[in-house]
């Protein structure tokens, strides 16, 4: 009796609400069709088309089947976790946490976080979208408030196209001012740059970026003693910062170098990496930039004394004027002592700068200067490197004109040895100004040996010629000298 009576419950409920039942079969069907109709246009179930089996596929099936297995592959992978910087296995690729600088983690630490706050990635390449040109470092120097942007200071190595075929002195560098740049900002973020202007002879270039919030200006120190204990700052392709010990040194420059470089001495020159540290930071102990570095076989800086000159004429001229002498030096405290010695027993002399090349036709070549005289004294004051005439040089344009279309010269006073005649003379030299690089190897000849052309300076023609011509017994053609460079034949006068 109790299982009729629940029956008819059932029947009356059921009865009770036929719209619903039916809404059930509709939708239990309508889904069944769906499912039908996955199934029907899935590529892996489509028939293969007739002459498709054996050797021959027919390619519309492929392309749907290969589609249809990159659908099922995404459905499979594993989502990839939220990266959490707080709890990510960090290894930078220069450690600083070793126990070598174990005296300088405090100090050290506190300094590249404070500077790095200032220190930015920046790439180029020839075209939007296109393979990379050089990636490098970059300093915020200066937020405008009103528009929202910032001016940062890197390399001009940042749009260089091609390097000098010979060294700096020769010239021959191509650079673009029509590269595409892009300012990688500390937030992980990416702003289009604008490239303002570039100097070739100091190597550096000025780009404007967008930047909403502001930003912290960094702190110069002019003053680096020789071995201070020094940090290159850097950010890599992931914006990483890159931390690398060393100590600052003043070297005479070699002979592709500009003169106007300190330079960072790395305990660990065999590993140390600075591929992305080219218009990076050098700093001190207590956080101050001393120089931006610039990659080279020594690993060369700027000065924050030279930068900071470069920043105030560029602010005040848009370009950054320089007068150029027609000369390349070496000083003479930085030689070594045995040969400082043996100059003063034969010159009495021990400090001031060595002249290595003179430009032919210059106004210190039509003075008189020669290679191996010395500059004692640059208007009126005594110098000892070559770092201290580049800041006299950049002095010299400071106080003149508001106008740079008026900077085409100026006169600066030079006292001088002459070393062969034993003979000190002072003379004011009426020197060119101009922003582009100095060329000092201009006009010297072009010669062949065995078949080649060289062009080369002085210092090579002595040299490199000279032990060339012994090691391979050329003949005289001409010369006076025996095995002289001069057996080269001379084919082409620049």
């Amino acid at each position: 009796m109790s299982s009729d009576l629940e029956k008819s419950k059932n029947k009356r409920a059921m009865a009770a609400v036929p719209e619903e039942v039916l809404a059930k079969k509709r939708n239990l069907g309508r889904e069944e069709g769906q499912e039908e109709e996955e199934k029907k246009d899935s590529p892996a179930l489509l028939p293969m088309p007739r002459g498709s089996r054996g050797c021959f596929i027919d390619p519309r099936w492929l392309t749907a089947k290969i589609a249809k297995d990159k659908m099922d592959a995404a459905k499979l992978a594993p989502i990839p976790p939220v990266k959490i910087p707080t709890l990510e296995h960090f290894k930078p690729p220069p450690r600083f946490h070793t126990r070598a600088l174990l005296p300088l983690r405090e100090s050290g630490s506190k300094a590249a976080l404070s500077a790095a706050k200032s220190l930015v990635g920046i790439s180029s390449s020839l075209d939007i979208g296109s393979k990379p040109l050089k990636r490098c470092s970059g300093l915020l120097i200066d937020w405008d408030e009103e528009s929202k942007t910032c001016v940062v200071l890197t390399t001009a190595h940042l749009i260089r196209t091609k390097d000098s075929p010979v060294n700096v002195w020769f010239g021959g560098e191509e650079y673009t001012s029509n590269a595409d740049v892009t300012v990688h900002l500390l937030d992980g973020t990416s702003e289009k740059g604008q490239l303002l202007y570039y100097q070739p002879h100091y190597d550096l270039a000025f780009v404007r970026v967008k930047v909403d919030q502001p930003i912290q200006l960094p702190s110069f120190s002019e003053e680096v003693t020789f071995a201070e204990e020094v940090l290159r700052l850097g950010r890599d392709n992931m914006l990483d910062l890159r931390i690398t010990y060393g100590r600052a040194a003043y070297q005479n420059p070699v002979i592709d170098e500009r003169y106007h470089y300190m330079y960072f001495d790395c305990a660990d020159d065999d590993n140390d990496d600075d591929e992305y540290d080219s218009g990076g930071l050098v700093i001190s102990l207590d956080g101050k930039i001393v120089g931006m570095f610039n990659i080279s076989s020594r690993g060369s800086f700027i000065p924050s004394s030279i930068l900071l000159s470069c920043v105030d004429l560029w602010k005040k001229y848009g370009r950054i004027p320089r007068p150029q002498l027609g000369m390349a030096f070496e000083a003479i405290k930085l030689l070594e002592p045995a040969h400082v010695d043996k100059i003063w027993r034969m010159c009495h002399i021990d400090d001031g700068l060595v002249v290595q090349e003179v430009l032919k036709g210059s106004p210190a070549d039509k003075f008189g200067i020669e290679r191996g005289d010395i500059v004692e004294c640059f208007n009126g004051e005594s110098i000892s490197n070559t770092v201290e005439l580049e800041n006299r040089l950049m002095n010299t344009c400071k106080g003149l004109s508001d106008n740079y279309n008026d900077l085409i010269e100026v006169h600066v006073s030079v006292g001088v040895f002459h070393t062969l005649k034993k003979q000190r003379r002072i003379g004011e030299l009426t020197v060119s100004v101009s922003d582009l690089g100095e060329v000092i190897a201009r006009g010297l000849p072009t010669h062949r040996i065995l078949g080649m052309n060289f062009v080369l300076c002085d210092m090579l023609q002595r040299t490199w010629i000279k032990s060339y011509c012994l090691m391979n017994s050329l003949p005289e053609k001409g010369c006076q000298a025996t095995r002289c460079f001069c057996a080269g034949r001379t084919v082409l006068d620049t």
